[in-house]
């Protein structure tokens, strides 16, 4: 008597088929359930890649058992990158191999020059899968519990066992642009990585920073490696298992809070004033704000508020928060856009340099040296034109230059720096060679209210303090931890907290001061001062302890 092996994966239309023979009167076919193996023999048996499990379902064989991440990875454009590249009209050879399951993003060494689609074009290879970043797992199947868990790379140190092995290039060079930032400098964040107290390690070191962003503390090649690597890889932001957010993200970049924003996780850190500040008869240094970019651009907790300022942060915030920008950060600093030369070369540019006007080279094609002038040829502006905010790159620059010109006027009235740093690289205020208000009251140093303007010693943040914290967090040149927008990304915040510094410092020590601010720093003051839900109210000063 025939016997037929029946999996119990198998599809309800084989169990139905099976049914109406056996009513047809095949009574003498016994129907046996075996187990089928949670796995299929690997299509490129050299290398061990097994690929789908059932291709026409896009269950992969590590699904079988991870059914948490195999639910997540379906819904990411991953799951779909075959047939995105085949429906594309422009598919060539060489293009199959990051759309398939290959030898592309796993660690070198680890497999020869080709495996998976490579070496066997068969549609288990189809579409990225949880092989393409964690290599081939024919062991680990074979042998689930002998240690031969196949762990993905978090770091980018070598790029072909990252996601840099796919995601470069002229088609999409994301890690081509990453590698050229701040983000990737593993030089520039070597001691805030390295200092385990300070707290600097969430965002200055990546495998403390994958950490916090991911929830847990995810298993990963270089997990027991001493060795630190970049603030944030492609991992630390993106989850490739899939996310809710755009982009596979691991946080959402459209909502306004410091604490749920992905960017302004990071970009938030020493925004106030508090301690002492340290001076000399001649010079006054201080540590001010770092990273104070997300509440300078919702225009609230950021710098040192003047007793007399009053504003309503909705009416402080400009369209770059509003829902104008529902990007908010990335909206100006993550753009994508295409260059094409007179030969039709096309580069793709993924913004990821993270510069809302890189600077332009003789191809149109975005550097990392942002050193060029600020002109609309010089630099590109799709991230002020493409939302509808700008109509043009020439109407971009021309508020842009206007804005910056305004803020410098502003924070020259506090503090007109000579550009000499001293030895240690700090903020350098010299009554011998530097000018404005902060200077003068510096020189003559006064008491009010039994506060002195600038103090080592005690804890209280006086206002000439709190005014000179407020110039270096704004100013695009008198500390190197500064804003760094030149006010773009708060104009209204920006000139209305610089202002009331101004009259605040005007106020308080107006018997050290030579006089009132310039004519054109008035009308500045008098303009940023007078928005709906903005004010100053002279006579409301009272020196307290630092908060």
């Amino acid at each position: 008597m025939r016997k037929t092996r029946v999996s119990p994966l198998a599809s309800f239309g084989s169990l139905a088929t099976l049914a109406i023979l056996a009513l047809a009167g095949c009574t003498d076919e016994e129907t046996v359930f075996v187990d089928r193996e949670p796995f299929n023999p690997p299509p490129d048996s050299t290398n061990g890649f097994l690929g789908y499990y059932t291709a026409e379902d896009k269950l992969t064989t590590c699904g079988n058992c991870h059914v948490t991440f195999q639910g997540q990875w379906e819904e990411t454009a991953h799951a779909d990158a075959y047939n995105t590249l085949v429906n594309s009209g422009g598919a060539q050879d060489f293009c199959y191999s990051c759309h398939t399951v290959s030898e592309n993003g796993n660690e070198v060494g680890a497999i020869p020059a080709s495996g998976g689609w490579n070496v066997v074009e068969d549609q288990a290879y189809h579409d990225v899968q949880c092989e393409s970043c964690h290599g081939p797992g024919i062991d680990h199947v074979e042998a689930p519990d002998a240690g031969t868990i196949p762990l993905a790379h978090a770091g980018m140190e070598v790029a072909a066992a990252s996601c840099a092995s796919c995601h470069s290039g002229e088609h999409h060079p994301f890690a081509d642009q990453w590698s050229q930032t701040g983000h990737a400098d593993l030089v520039a964040n070597e001691e805030p990585a390295s200092n385990t107290t300070s707290g600097c390690q969430s965002c200055h070191e990546g495998k403390v920073a994958l950490r916090r962003f991911a929830g847990d503390d995810p298993d990963y090649e270089e997990k027991g490696d001493p060795e630190h690597f970049p603030p944030a890889t492609c991992t630390v932001c993106h989850d490739p298992h899939g996310s809710p957010n755009t982009a596979m993200l691991r946080a959402p970049i459209d909502v306004p809070e410091l604490t749920i924003n992905l960017c302004m996780q990071c970009h938030y850190r020493g925004t106030t004033p508090g301690g002492s500040f340290s001076n000399s008869t001649a010079t006054v240094t201080k540590r001010g704000s770092h990273s104070a970019q997300g509440p300078v651009l919702l225009g609230d907790g950021a710098g040192y508020i003047p007793r007399g300022f009053v504003y309503d942060t909705n009416a402080v915030h400009t369209t770059h928060a509003s829902t104008a920008n529902p990007r908010l950060c990335a909206g100006c600093h993550v753009v994508a856009f295409t260059v094409e030369d007179e030969n039709g070369f096309v580069f793709q540019s993924t913004g990821h340099l993270f510069s809302p006007n890189p600077c332009l080279d003789a191809a149109g094609i975005p550097i990392k040296d942002n050193s060029c002038e600020y002109t609309s040829v010089a630099r590109n502006w799709s991230g002020c034109t493409t939302a509808g905010c700008h109509a043009t790159a020439d109407v971009a620059v021309s508020l842009f230059l206007n804005q910056r010109q305004n803020i410098q006027n502003l924070v020259d009235q506090l503090w007109t720096d000579d550009g000499v740093e001293n030895t240690g690289g700090e903020p350098y205020m010299d009554i011998a060679t530097d000018s404005g208000d902060l200077v003068t009251i510096l020189a003559a140093n006064p008491t009010v209210d039994g506060v002195q303007a600038f103090n080592a010693t005690d804890a209280t943040v006086s206002p000439a303090e709190g005014a000179l914290w407020n110039a270096m967090m704004l100013a695009e040149d008198l500390y190197d931890h500064n804003d760094g927008s030149k006010g773009v990304h708060n104009p209204f915040f920006y000139e209305a907290l610089l202002a009331a510094s101004i009259q605040e410092v005007q106020d308080v020590y107006a018997g050290v001061l030579p006089g009132p601010p310039s004519p054109t720093v008035k009308a500045l003051m008098e303009k940023a001062l007078s928005r709906p839900g903005v004010r100053y109210i002279s006579g409301q000063v009272k020196i307290s302890a630092a908060r």
